[in-house]
């Protein structure tokens, strides 16, 4: 919905610099196009740029400020509930002068404190700053669906606080400089950070479902409001445990509707991902039944992957027009710098940013600020191909690693036998990154651990397992690519009902076996039932029983990396490597290495070194080639070429 900036100086009487603050909206004004304004009075100053979907007036303008001028709100989120608090908050006597959830959530937090965050369905990063003690709250919603960063240290103008929706909104203040541990972990192929340290020394992401205290005098206090685990609820189990098949289907159809519905709230247009999918086709289905005429996008992977066909015979089936964007295999190469601009980080783990950010550029010149996508359903409801077969490599695993470690037990020649080839690599890995993703799998794994056998699922563990830090990446790479354009990513699966539902639902509602599903990842195990059952009432057959496909691309696999891209590499001097140790690094480097090595070294250049982004493009092109794909798959019209823009 918006971008924020906020400042704290630990002089109180200093008045942040104004030109410094308009640079740090202008950094972020793609977050909100719509409209910009800044404070700055002794001791605080923000930033706010505005994406107006819910009360479009200027009345609802950021920073926006209770009619006492105590309590001030910059916010960036939708709170969908907002209207039901609005009438509690109304029933205890509390005025509004506008019809935005942003005025609600701000007399709730002046009303309830911290305890109105988990009141809030919805997503959010805000910062609510009591201006008579100088007190600021941040807090991040119970998924990490927004993002929000925080620094306290030195800046241009003294020891600050600083907080923001965008790293890049820091730099008006401080040279951002590389953290070293966030990179080697990446490089030992962690997916990123989520939460905690992040790629620049000193910046933190404040975890999902947390929030923060800063009391002006440099104390932090952090705490959270929200643990996804708190979804556990032994009476939801048994209940849902109890039904019938009939019953779970006809009750997640209802919580869906509920969910598309307030999901597509707003005072400006709303429009919907397409991809060809069972979960942005469902959503586009019920959507289609409650919004005459919603706008459907969809990104063409041109290719063997491709998806069109199926996502315009959504569109056939529902009488609706899509509108489509070519992407071709090199727009992958040729948008690694900017998506780099906006994703802030190298982004090996989600190849397909590219085609995500070329979908929002469409929508928003179609006139459109939001579009519902289909987050959240693969991980509540264990759509990804693999997990039909986890039992099985899960035990395959544990007997050779069983096996290997017997062996290695053998007094004097165990080790030589069957050497540890991993050695500490994971452990390290987990230490570079705060152990983000180790921290998560232990709180699971310990909340499981205290419910009755009965109840401890493998496929439980694999839904909260997977709505950590993968879920986290995905919505990170949603909101940076939507939001490059001035989009706002919506998630109806991620509405709080539906995940307490999906959380607790029992595994055979969502893996379930059949002898009619011949698929080579998963045979006769259905996933997604319960979802692909609701689907089943309002798409084709061919679309509900889809296997998830997802804007994949082999790009990236397939990239010819020279070593001379590497000449004078920024890596070289990060890393103090000489230019012979630099270059055989490169040629020794796996071909997983050798991409990490290469989206480091564009982030280095074009985040930090603020390298121009079309002498890097040039450069990429030069030293960057494509090896064919020998896919081949079996004769379809899926792909071929699309031949008009819209189809109807």
């Amino acid at each position: 919905m918006c971008g924020l900036f906020g400042i704290f100086p630990e002089d109180t009487t200093s008045s942040p610099d104004v030109t410094r603050l308009r640079q740090s909206g202008f950094a972020i004004r793609h977050r909100g196009p719509d409209a910009s304004k800044i404070l700055s009075e002794p001791g605080l100053g923000l930033a706010h740029q505005r994406l107006s979907l819910v009360d479009t007036d200027t009345r609802s303008d950021q920073p926006f400020t209770d009619p006492s001028g105590r309590y001030t709100l910059v916010y960036n989120g939708e709170v969908y509930n907002f209207r039901t608090l609005r009438a509690e908050l109304e029933a205890l006597g509390i005025p509004f002068r506008t019809t935005s959830d942003t005025e609600v959530v701000l007399h709730s937090l002046i009303q309830w404190g911290e305890d109105a965050l988990a009141r809030f369905d919805g997503m959010f990063g805000l910062a609510f700053i009591d201006r008579q003690t100088h007190r600021v709250l941040l807090a991040r919603d119970r998924f990490g669906m927004k993002p929000l960063y925080w620094m306290q240290g030195m800046t241009e103008q003294g020891p600050a606080f600083l907080f923001g929706s965008e790293i890049k909104a820091f730099e008006p203040w401080i040279t951002l400089q590389p953290n070293v541990e966030s990179i080697a972990a990446y490089l030992m192929k962690f997916g990123g950070p989520t939460s905690g340290p992040t790629f620049y020394q000193g910046i933190r992401s404040l975890t999902p479902g947390t929030y923060l205290w800063h009391d002006g005098s440099g104390n932090i206090d952090i705490a959270s409001f929200f643990h996804l685990t708190d979804f556990l609820d032994l009476d939801e189990m048994a209940r849902l445990d109890g039904l019938s098949a009939a019953d779970i289907v006809d009750e997640y159809a209802d919580l869906m509707h509920k969910s598309v519905a307030s999901h597509l709230f707003a005072d400006a247009p709303v429009g919907a991902f397409c991809s060809g999918g069972v979960d942005s086709s469902l959503i586009v289905a019920i959507a289609a039944a409650q919004h005459q005429n919603i706008a459907l996008f969809h990104a063409n992977v041109k290719g063997a992957w491709s998806e069109v066909d199926a996502a315009s015979e959504l569109a056939k089936s529902l009488k609706l027009d899509l509108h489509v964007i070519e992407a071709e295999e090199q727009d992958f190469v040729d948008m690694i710098p900017r998506v780099m601009r906006h994703y802030e980080y190298p982004f090996s783990y989600h190849p397909n940013c590219a085609p995500l950010m070329m979908i929002a550029q469409l929508a928003a010149d179609s006139g459109i600020k939001g579009l519902l996508s289909g987050e959240g359903s693969d991980e509540l409801f264990l759509g990804y191909p693999w997990l039909g077969r986890k039992r099985l490599t899960d035990g395959y695993e544990r007997m050779i690693s069983g096996l290997g470690s017997a062996i290695r037990a053998i007094p004097g020649v165990g080790p030589i036998l069957a050497p540890d080839r991993m050695g500490n690599m994971e452990n390290v890995r987990d230490i570079l990154n705060g152990r983000e993703m180790a921290q998560d799998k232990r709180a699971v794994a310990d909340s499981l651990a205290q419910l009755p056998r009965k109840f401890q699922e493998r496929g439980r563990q694999w839904s909260l397992d997977y709505m950590h830090h993968h879920l986290r990446t995905l919505l990170h790479r949603n909101d940076t690519m939507g939001m490059a354009a001035g989009i706002e990513a919506r998630f109806p699966f991620l509405d709080t009902q539906i995940a307490r539902f999906g959380i607790n639902l029992p595994t055979r509602y969502k893996l379930r076996g059949s002898p009619f599903v011949l698929e080579k990842a998963h045979p006769f195990i259905r996933d997604k039932w319960v979802v692909r059952e609701v689907a089943n009432r309002y798409i084709p057959n061919t679309l509900s029983q889809r296997i998830k496909i997802g804007f994949w691309t082999t790009v990236f696999q397939r990239l010819e990396i020279r070593p001379e891209y590497f000449r004078n590499a920024h890596l070289g001097d990060l890393f103090s490597l000489t230019r012979t140790q630099m270059t055989n690094t490169i040629e020794e480097a796996s071909p997983d290495l050798r991409l990490r090595l290469l989206l480091t070294e564009v982030w280095l250049r074009c985040r930090l070194d603020h390298q121009d982004e079309d002498l890097e493009i040039n450069r990429l092109r030069d030293h960057v080639s494509i090896r064919p794909d020998r896919f081949r798959p079996r004769p379809s019209s899926a792909n071929k070429p699309v031949g008009a823009a819209v189809h109807s």
